[in-house]
């Protein structure tokens, strides 16, 4: 078995961006403007509160005002079909890291809703199980490390999280995808820098083969 490469999920393996932009979508038809934007004010809500997206917890808010717009958006939660957004050649390329390396799941989120995410994204079965979801995963490297062990690979389109794992686990490669909304060309933040940057997260088995 190969070192681990724990990689995250949202605009690192699926296009977060655009799955929320449908979903938006989605619930305004549903419910109505007026609706949608209560549940949308809950989720910034649940999300400052929290520190993390947590649907579950938005929803249940929802539900003690409408519980018809909390069943029917949590309907559409459930049905949003995730495997459009995966990023094209992200799943080839995990086939590939499989000749060197462990592929694994890092993600953080809540319990209910990012793990049913990414099963129904393909990304479990890519990854043979290897799924780990925590609300703060830096907080549990040295738990998923001691679970697959060897020199750990880390890849996330936030600059930030990447620096934090630096300052743990000094000697693990860090990989920034340059995705999504979050992910920016790395500044110089007082965190120390990624050891790669790559534009597409299909291009992730080819750089670490240079490293």
């Amino acid at each position: 078995m190969g070192p681990p490469v724990f990689l995250d999920v949202d605009n690192t393996l699926l296009d977060n961006d655009a799955a929320k932009s449908e979903l938006e979508t989605r619930i305004a038809s549903a419910v109505g403007p007026n609706e949608a934007q209560r549940f949308w004010e809950l989720y910034e809500i649940v999300r400052r509160d929290e520190q993390y997206v947590d649907f579950p917890a938005t929803l249940e808010r929802l539900r003690r005002e409408s519980a018809t717009s909390a069943a029917r958006i949590a309907d559409i939660v459930d049905t949003l079909p995730f495997a459009r957004y995966i990023y094209p050649g992200a799943l080839e390329m995990i086939e590939r890291l499989w000749q060197s390396y462990t592929p694994a799941i890092l993600s953080d989120g809540d319990s209910v809703f990012q793990p049913m995410k990414i099963e129904r994204a393909g990304l479990a079965a890519a990854v043979h199980g290897n799924v780990f979801v925590f609300v703060h995963k830096e907080q549990h490297l040295d738990e998923v490390t001691a679970k697959l062990p060897g020199r750990p690979v880390f890849v996330d389109d936030k600059r930030p999280i990447l620096g934090r794992i630096e300052r743990l686990l000094p000697d693990a490669v860090t990989v920034h995808v340059l995705q999504g909304s979050y992910g920016q060309r790395s500044v110089d933040s007082g965190d120390p820098p990624p050891d790669v940057e790559i534009a597409r997260i299909a291009d992730l088995d080819t750089a670490l083969a240079r490293l």
